[in-house]
């Protein structure tokens, strides 16, 4: 069957998610390949992608982890002896503990080890895995966790991955909520190796209408939706804070139920409050509030 005509494999297509490269992040991208290839030193440089949450920082570091995943490089096989990772992705522990840290990466490393194994052993291992595997940077997603915790906790949890950097000489990029930066702030010698760089939320103006014609064409409706009107932009932008996950995900219901009903493209009346409602759409600033 024809998967252009078949609905259920159309909404399937949608909910994959998708890249979409606009000027900000493909500017910290380019940033980050430039720390990737910046020579080894015993002070390396460090990055901070500083956003509200939901605003695409870990959509960017799965992004740039995949463009350098050698599993996915022309000529590749699996019978290749070589096995490396040249950038090392992992999500933080959701609280500043040394140990944790390194339990995460050992296992994202499928190198667990005992729960009681010190600290320092766990830490050698890594570093002869990242080493082994010629690991040129470390990348770790939702950094904000490590909020949590005394502050005794959290200067060790510093102190480990100022020391990891050293050990290995390869940059890493921390991505975080901005309430992070005190934390960064806290220890003088890791604020001056994490340069912070900001997703800002989306404001109107004509680079928010251009993202929203790119991501138009994204969701691969047959009829013209006209999304970067002023009108139309000016709605999505209200319903969704100007944080790009809410902007995709509000879109990707809309075209999910133009292709259920039909429409195939997302008229104004869609955009209207009863509608979103009656499509079960919340306003991210209503989504935590109880309403019992």
């Amino acid at each position: 069957m024809d998967s252009n005509n078949d609905p259920y494999l159309r909404i399937q297509a949608l909910k994959q998610p998708v890249w979409i490269g606009y000027g900000r992040v493909v500017e910290i991208r380019r940033q980050m390949e430039e720390l990737f290839n910046h020579p080894r030193m015993h002070r390396m440089p460090n990055l901070a992608v500083i956003g509200e949450s939901n605003n695409g920082k870990s959509m960017l570091l799965n992004n740039f982890a995949r463009r350098h995943d050698p599993t996915r490089a022309p000529g590749y096989s699996v019978n290749d002896d070589k096995i490396e990772r040249p950038v090392f992705l992992f999500q933080a522990p959701p609280e500043p503990d040394e140990g944790r840290l390194y339990n995460r990466m050992l296992t994202e490393l499928y190198a667990p080890g005992a729960d009681r194994e010190p600290a320092e052993s766990k830490l050698r291992r890594v570093s002869v895995i990242l080493k082994a595997l010629k690991t040129r940077m470390v990348l770790i997603d939702e950094f904000g966790f490590f909020q949590a915790g005394t502050p005794m906790k959290q200067r060790k949890l510093l102190n480990a991955l100022k020391f990891l950097g050293n050990e290995l000489q390869i940059p890493i990029v921390v991505a975080a909520v901005p309430e992070t930066l005190n934390l960064l702030q806290s220890d003088p010698q890791v604020a001056n190796r994490f340069e912070p760089v900001f997703l800002p939320k989306w404001k109107m103006g004509e680079d928010f209408q251009k993202l929203l014609a790119t991501m138009e064409k994204t969701l691969s409706l047959r009829l013209p939706s006209n999304l970067a009107a002023e009108a139309a932009a000016q709605r999505i932008l209200d319903e969704s804070n100007g944080i790009i996950g809410y902007m995709s995900d509000l879109l990707q219901m809309l075209a999910i139920d133009a292709i259920r009903s039909g429409a195939e493209c997302i008229t104004s009346h869609a955009l209207k409050e009863a509608n979103l409602k009656r499509l079960g759409w919340v306003h991210p600033n209503r989504r935590h509030r109880y309403a019992g």
